[in-house]
């Protein structure tokens, strides 16, 4: 399951194993990952998160998106999660990943030895409308605290408007809730729709 093509073929058959008991296999694949050719070779085991960051996105939203992404990885993976804080993140804006596209492997493995983590996991949010109709566009990387090195990275992009996204939102919520209309609110919750898009890229790692 960790790399795309099984991962994909596992949604649609398996709804992704750790997955499985959690949704029905019609959930729609909305969410890619990329994942580097020596990945099985990392022992990953205690891995941080970091909150979101993004243009425009608030400390609280950050946050939210951070919760959101742990609460879907801790179903999906046998990882041990780590959430890091807003002091550790500000230790790691001199690297500006989502520009430069690379992380300081001296903060990295700082960071790593402090916590004694395998690997540390950055969410960025690269598009959004918090109101109707959503759109959310998150990345997330995970840094191999051994090399500073991204070996896994997920992207998933949600618009409200897209027929595809109201039917995985109509599985998700509707098998989660007896109401079946939950989905419904959704739509118009910014939370909501970001935990949604937490599943999505969970279901890949």
């Amino acid at each position: 399951m960790r790399r795309l093509a099984s991962a994909c073929a596992a949604l649609l058959a398996l709804a992704l194993a750790g997955c499985v008991l959690a949704r029905p296999a019609e959930m729609p694949k909305l969410a890619n990952a990329v994942v580097s050719s020596d990945f099985e070779s990392y022992a990953l085991r205690r891995i941080g998160l970091l909150p979101f960051t993004g243009r425009g996105l608030t400390t609280t939203q950050g946050l939210d998106l951070q919760r959101a992404l742990h609460s879907e990885l801790a179903q999906s993976t046998p990882f041990e999660l780590v959430l890091l804080d807003g002091d550790d993140l500000a230790e790691l804006d001199a690297s500006d990943p989502y520009r430069r596209g690379w992380y300081k492997p001296k903060t990295i493995i700082g960071l790593s030895e402090r916590y004694n983590l395998d690997g540390i996991l950055f969410g960025i949010v690269t598009q959004e409308r918090f109101f109707p109709p959503q759109l959310l566009s998150l990345q997330v990387d995970l840094v191999s605290a051994e090399t500073g090195l991204v070996i896994w990275s997920g992207s998933v992009n949600l618009d409200a408007s897209d027929p595809r996204v109201v039917s995985g939102l109509k599985v998700y919520y509707g098998f989660e809730e007896d109401d079946d209309q939950a989905w419904r609110v959704a739509l118009l919750s910014p939370e909501r729709f970001a935990r949604f898009a937490a599943f999505q890229i969970a279901c890949l790692l």
